[in-house]
């Protein structure tokens, strides 16, 4: 009799463990749902108003004027932000985390916190490193936009003129800027007909390395030059008002690069430098009122990083990024998230501590009765 008292209460024991280990569980989950509404809550309570200047660079949202782009039938918003060097994890394009909240019918935002990297943008300042693409499920999209950390809680709005895709010249993208902050416009490439769009660069490059990674995007490995593209070097110099020896100081920089990166051979690297430098000398310099180039100097062109005052990224190919240049996923939970976890661990730890001690006295029990 006493061995099928012990057996019933060692059952119940069992059953008593299993269903607080199950409460503790959803007591986790419940911590975690709290701490993700509480977050929003704050953010919603912190949520400045858009195109008022004395809020720029509050809170963590950026906003849209999605009356400007005058798009119809959409459904839903997204927002799209990556590091303008390519670097880092942000979320893919118009997944989940890209999703913005609508504020008014012409009005949207977004939280950058979704990207996994608010401090990162927080603390950039006046550092132009992000690019920035609203979008709708329709389609339709706006041109690559700079961003700065003190783009916080400014309005994206379209200006209403088109730019042609970098990538795809048959296709052309809408042009937007910030109401507040025209230092972070239009982002400046050189498109892959030659054409320069765009007004803000993005930290880490200038003129002469947009005209250096033309260059060694059109010369392939065995050193022949696209001459539909290299031809037309002349003229983008003449536009970009830079010298054709400062444009080989960056090419033998950035050559310089691949070959101790080890993602370009020495021989690959000899044959794009041979040609360009064939194709710039033959140049002449807009900074020095169209004098010729001295040809040995274009040859002897020290290697020179012209984005060395920037703390973006010069070693990289070209900068004419697409829309879905970024396809990383994000770092993905939160701090709060974490902790919750961390907390859930330990008491299922306890829990089942327990459940070990509690069958262990009962065993010890039925033992001694049987003894």
């Amino acid at each position: 009799m006493f061995k099928k008292v012990m057996s019933l209460a060692l059952a119940s024991t069992l059953v008593l463990s299993v269903g607080a280990f199950a409460a503790s569980a959803a007591e986790a989950e419940d911590a975690v749902a709290a701490n993700d509404e509480s977050a929003v809550a704050a953010d919603d309570s912190s949520a400045v108003a858009a195109g008022d200047e004395s809020q720029v660079g509050a809170g963590t949202k950026i906003y849209f004027d999605v009356k400007s782009a005058g798009w119809k039938n959409f459904s839903k918003i997204y927002c799209h932000v990556w590091r303008a060097d390519g670097t880092g994890k942000w979320p893919s394009w118009q997944t989940k985390k890209e999703v913005c909240k609508k504020e008014s019918d012409d009005l949207y935002s977004y939280d950058i916190t979704k990207t996994g990297n608010a401090e990162e943008i927080q603390n950039a300042g006046s550092k132009n490193l992000y690019c920035v693409i609203f979008s709708a499920d329709t389609g339709s999209q706006i041109y690559n936009t700079i961003m700065n950390g003190n783009c916080i809680g400014d309005t994206v709005y379209v200006t209403g003129n088109q730019i042609e895709n970098p990538k795809d010249s048959q296709k052309t993208d809408t042009e937007a800027a910030w109401k507040n902050h025209p230092e972070c416009g239009p982002q400046k490439v050189i498109t892959s007909t030659s054409k320069i769009v765009g007004t803000a660069l993005a930290d880490g490059t200038t003129d002469v390395t947009l005209m250096a990674d033309y260059l060694l995007d059109y010369v392939s490995d065995d050193g022949t030059p696209d001459t539909s593209k290299t031809d037309k070097t002349q003229d983008l110099i003449n536009q970009l008002k830079i010298s054709p020896v400062a444009v080989m100081s960056n090419v033998n920089f950035k050559l310089e690069g691949f070959v101790k990166e080890e993602t370009m051979t020495q021989d690959v690297a000899n044959k794009k430098k041979a040609t360009i430098e064939g194709i710039l000398g033959n140049c002449t310099d807009p900074t020095k009122g169209g004098e010729k180039v001295n040809k040995d100097e274009i040859n002897n062109a020290e290697a020179k990083n012209d984005a060395a005052e920037s703390n973006g990224s010069s070693n990289g190919g070209s900068s004419n990024s697409g829309s879905s240049s970024n396809g990383s996923s994000s770092n993905g939970s939160s701090s709060g998230s974490n902790s919750v976890q961390s907390g859930q661990e330990t008491t299922i730890f306890f829990v089942f501590a327990g459940v070990m001690v509690a069958a262990a006295g009962v065993f010890f029990l039925v033992r001694r009765r049987e003894n």
